[in-house]
């Protein structure tokens, strides 16, 4: 073997081990520089009409981090089996329906039932646009959310369920989801850049567990996860606010969200039992 061949394979055994003692927080790291670079860049560099193609590209940020961290630390193999696993079709489709459809519509009406109840005027029609939510699913699942789960829920949430306790786990992860959005606040192409950040901060942790539970009781599958997080990003623009209720809070819509995302993370970590489903095994 070649003085140069030797050197180059001690880099990758460091570089290994650094990723598997390191990766949770590396991984965060790594996450921002490839997001924010290209978001960064593309509102930098491209004309306004043209910066959602660079939108759309940083979003996949969580997922590209995902596959470098496995592919670093567990070669081509491990990268194939963990795009296996993670992208399993294979499961009751009751899941799907869960996901994409289900806890979407009951998070959804439970908001509008809340607001309501403080004196809200509903906005509510039933009609034909809203088949086009089975319409708008799909593309959000792929290219505008949910294609950050492979990262959020099927890599980093499991990483570090296998080294900290349940809570620190989504504490960690809801913070450093939600401080990922923070440079789209300024670049102004994000639909989500009206909501106030700490709300989202606070509402990235509950929502965190509720996504974690359906990962865990799908077999690991994103694929449920993927289209839950497309349902929400959706969902609400069926159940439109009429009226603002309370003149001393400004964004009461993810106020009442954020306590939407408590409450049913409450009630599902009392039915898990505090496990969300995960168990040892499944290290």
């Amino acid at each position: 073997m070649s003085y140069e061949l030797k050197v180059k394979n001690k880099k990758k055994k460091i570089m290994k081990k650094f990723l598997v003692k390191a990766d949770w927080w590396f991984y965060f790291i790594l996450t921002y520089f490839l997001s924010w670079t290209i978001w960064i860049l593309g509102d930098s560099l491209l004309p306004k009409d043209l910066t959602i193609i660079t939108m759309l590209l940083g979003g996949f940020g969580p997922f590209g981090s995902a596959i470098i961290m496995v592919r670093f630390s567990n070669g081509k193999t491990g990268l194939k089996d963990w795009f296996k696993k993670t992208f399993n079709f294979r499961i009751n489709y009751k899941w799907y329906i869960i996901g994409a459809i289900i806890l979407p519509f009951v998070i959804a009406v439970t908001h509008h039932v809340i607001y309501l109840a403080i004196g809200g005027k509903s906005g509510l029609i039933f009609s034909y646009k809203w088949l086009f939510y089975f319409v708008a699913i799909l593309p959000t699942a792929l290219l505008t959310g949910g294609n950050e789960e492979p990262g959020w829920r099927g890599y980093i949430t499991p990483v570090l369920m296998n080294r900290f306790n349940i809570y620190v786990v989504h504490l960690i992860v809801g913070f450093g989801w939600a401080i990922w959005h923070l440079p789209l606040y300024f670049l102004g192409n994000w639909d989500g850049g009206d909501q106030s950040f700490i709300w989202f901060i606070l509402y990235c942790i509950p929502l965190s567990i509720i996504l974690t539970w359906l990962y865990y009781n799908s077999k690991k599958s994103i694929i449920p996860v993927m289209l839950l997080h497309a349902g929400t990003n959706v969902v609400f623009r069926y159940f439109p606010m009429e009226t603002h209720v309370f003149d001393f809070v400004k964004d009461e819509f993810t106020l009442i969200k954020t306590i939407v995302y408590f409450l049913m993370a409450i009630i599902i970590l009392i039915i898990s039992k505090g496990t969300l489903g995960y168990t040892s095994i499944q290290k």
